[in-house]
């Protein structure tokens, strides 16, 4: 039985999931290709032309729409559904999971010594129809990273599975010396967003409860 705090997660990253555990929601994941976190073919790829701000705003609701679309098939009850996406922008360029030891040493050594940019757009909605959609940007700046902490931090597997091939919440976040913006959503899920447009939806923190159920 859903409890009161119940939604659906459109993806499948295991930080996002986390995060609204810890706020109190009770997350369905229902995202595809959830036997893969690391990059894989055809993964989230950016159209040509696209600016970084609707690339990220089309990935999650893309992420949204897939999903809706397995629940139709499954027949499931209507909840409310959540998709997001997080894209790390340097020089006007996308920088995605990194494909292999390679490029996450090639990110590490473009993010080094400056600053970037970390665009999370987030979608809530009970149906393709009503989406509603929010974007969180934040600023990082690294310090400048030795050849010796990038090549150790490649060796881990916490760089496969993040945009810009870096997580904030773990032993990168050594590297990084400034944020401006949103914390949680630099790890890939913005709180005030997010519980924003969940109340909309009828999930509030506070009364613990949704019209829904």
């Amino acid at each position: 039985m859903n409890s009161p705090l119940s939604l659906y997660l459109a993806s499948k990253s295991p930080r996002r999931r986390e995060i609204l555990l810890q706020l109190g929601f009770s997350p369905i994941v229902v995202a595809s290709n959830a036997h893969t976190l690391r990059n894989f073919q055809g993964d989230e790829v950016q159209l040509p032309g696209e600016s970084p701000q609707d690339y990220v705003v089309r990935i999650a609701k893309e992420k949204a729409l897939i999903a809706f679309e397995k629940l139709r098939r499954e027949n499931q009850p209507v909840l409310p559904l959540l998709s997001a996406d997080t894209t790390v922008i340097i020089d006007d360029l996308i920088l995605g999971k990194p494909d292999d030891e390679s490029q996450a040493k090639a990110f590490l050594r473009r993010l080094s010594g400056r600053s970037h940019e970390v665009r999370t757009a987030v979608c809530v909605g009970t149906e393709p129809d009503n989406l509603k959609l929010a974007v969180s940007v934040s600023k990082v700046r690294f310090k400048t990273l030795s050849e010796d902490e990038i090549s150790a931090y490649v060796r881990l597997a916490e760089p496969y599975d993040k945009a810009g091939g870096y997580g904030i919440q773990g032993l990168a976040g050594a590297f990084i010396c400034d944020i401006q913006g949103s914390y949680s959503g630099i790890m890939g899920l913005p709180v005030f967003e997010t519980c924003e447009l969940l109340k909309s939806f009828g999930l509030d923190l506070f009364t613990g409860e949704s019209p829904l159920k």
